[in-house]
């Protein structure tokens, strides 16, 4: 570890300390902040300087396998919200929830743990962490390691089902916050947009926590790089759906290819509002066709024009860190109704204005697609 607890029980790291400095704080005591064992101090040409347990430590930090990124993480996200006058402490024990954030403050009331997540672990795990504390009052910041950002370019990014997981719903957007440890630079992910899978667009922003005050990471500023290059990616994924047979795919691709056989439809004619954008699907990674072809078929296109239109609520399995869960059914609808497929005459009240077909050529399929594409280029009050 990077840090630890000296005589007069204040935290001490060893973090950019000449050598000189080092050699002597060696003739000082040290101990374990968690567990208050002594402590020894480790440092050489190749070895970058930190505390260590001796040999045989029944320390819960050395059973958890920290890392020295983890390590360095927490003690330079301390020293930055110490820096900022916040009531911080560091790996303080929860009795109440039996939990040991690596970081909790108090933040104008209200209590905070941070959770620097550098390694990936069970998405069961994830969960009862962030549950135990939701049910303390407590509200759950994860941050994550920059080796879980995978980018491509300045808003092209694929994330896995583990990262997507980290995903807070705030001011009606999505965020999701990154540390690289050795650079003391945050990023944060926010105005997030995806058409299914593990590709999704967003805006990142990036500084130095020099820089940065603790509230500016929920509001990173404005900034829209526009719907443009994510829509192109619609189309190119609209396109790849009709023209391009895939005979390796996953059990549920193969089960709505199933569900749309047993009916007498093929999924390459299947119509355009069959595959649409809705700012939910940022929190799934099932293609949007697979439900929505399935809600359109079970609820929508046997209706006659004027009928009362009535989605089911859909279940993605998990909300985010902050307790939101999009109602991907009512997004459905409230696009449908963008463009003009459907009425809303009341509060929840739909009806069928228009009758949707299946395609029964390719070509026909391909220019549904790019009327729908101009509609949705259009909506411009839209959140896709």
């Amino acid at each position: 570890m990077l840090y630890a607890l000296n005589t007069d029980g204040e935290l001490q790291s060893l973090y950019q300390l000449t050598q000189a400095e080092i050699d002597l704080a060696r003739k000082a005591p040290y101990v374990c902040p968690v567990c208050h064992e002594l402590l020894q101090i480790r440092s050489g040409r190749r070895t970058v300087p930190h505390f260590s347990h001796f040999p045989k430590s029944n320390c819960t930090v050395i059973k958890g396998g920290e890392t020295v990124e983890h390590d360095r993480g927490k003690w330079r996200l301390f020293t930055w919200l110490k820096n900022q006058g916040y009531e911080v402490h560091l790996e303080q024990y929860l009795q109440e929830i039996r939990q040991r954030p690596d970081i909790y403050l108090m933040v104008n009331g209200k209590k905070i743990a941070i959770e620097y997540q550098c390694a990936t672990v069970t998405n069961q795990e994830i969960n009862k962490r962030t549950l135990s504390y939701r049910d303390a009052g407590i509200f759950p910041l994860w941050i994550l390691g920059t080796k879980h950002l995978h980018s491509s370019n300045s808003y092209h990014l694929s994330l896995s089902d583990f990262t997507r997981s980290f995903f807070y719903y705030l001011n009606d957007d999505y965020y999701l916050y990154f540390f690289h440890a050795s650079k003391g630079q945050i990023s944060v992910l926010s105005n997030v947009k995806s058409a299914g899978g593990r590709r999704v667009f967003a805006k990142t922003f990036s500084s130095s926590i020099t820089n940065l005050r603790f509230p500016q990471l929920f509001t990173p500023g404005s900034y829209d790089h526009g719907d443009e290059p994510f829509l192109r990616e619609v189309e190119r994924l609209w396109y790849k759906n009709r023209t391009v047979y895939q005979s390796q795919v996953s059990s549920e691709e193969r089960q709505y290819r199933q569900y749309l056989y047993l009916r007498g439809y093929h999924f390459s004619l299947i119509p355009s509002i069959c595959y649409l954008p809705v700012p939910g699907q940022v929190q799934t990674g099932m293609r949007p066709y697979v439900w929505q072809t399935r809600l359109f078929l079970d609820h929508f296109f046997h209706l006659p024009i004027g009928s009362f239109v009535e989605f089911p609520t859909l279940s993605i399995g998990c909300s985010t860190p902050n307790g939101y869960a999009p109602h991907l059914s009512q997004q459905y609808l409230d696009l449908l109704t963008q463009l003009n497929i459907i009425e809303k005459t009341g509060k929840n009240n739909y009806i069928k204005s228009k009758q949707v077909p299946f395609h029964k050529r390719i070509e026909d399929a391909l220019e549904d697609d790019r009327r729908t594409l101009e509609q949705l280029k259009n909506l411009q009050r839209i959140k896709i």
